[in-house]
């Protein structure tokens, strides 16, 4: 278990700045310009910021391309882990990847859902945007993946 959620995390520091490139990569895609920037992100349990690698348009960009950037980031930084995933056989590694795989996804979701949301019907849920929501479900997801692996290790489910 403990080497799932070490490889996971690893893949995932991989994972999420292939994520905040490919923001950049569809940014320019669809016509517009833009940087990775490190900026300050303020947890909202407590006060304290912490440090995030975000993709930033430099103009804004209407509703159909920010929607196409937000979804298409993750979807498109999980191609390459889908596809180790569908060539993998170790046990720890294939429950790594499929974490980060769900990860993206998830990231993908929120994303995309947020903007949505805030710019078609008006509704705010800042939860969706803060660090802890965002890493939190991520860590969550790892944990569940080594969980899984471990009990199917036990039941004799695993190769």
């Amino acid at each position: 278990m403990t080497r799932i959620l070490i490889l996971s995390v690893l893949v995932f520091a991989g994972a999420f700045g292939t994520h905040e490139a490919m923001h950049l990569v569809v940014i320019y895609a669809v016509g517009g310009h833009g940087s990775l920037v490190v900026r300050p992100w303020r947890l909202g349990l407590v006060d304290f910021r912490i440090y995030a690698l975000h993709a930033q348009p430099d103009e804004p960009l209407g509703l159909l391309r920010q929607t196409l950037v937000n979804f298409l980031g993750p979807a498109l930084a999980a191609v390459p882990l889908v596809a180790l995933l569908a060539a993998v056989r170790e046990p720890v590694a294939r429950a790594a990847l499929a974490a980060n795989v769900a990860i993206l996804a998830f990231y993908s979701l929120i994303e995309t859902a947020d903007l949505l949301l805030e710019r078609r019907i008006d509704v705010d849920l800042s939860i969706l945007t803060t660090p802890e929501f965002n890493y939190g479900v991520p860590a969550l997801i790892i944990v569940l993946a080594a969980l899984i692996a471990r009990r199917a290790q036990l039941t004799g489910l695993a190769d």
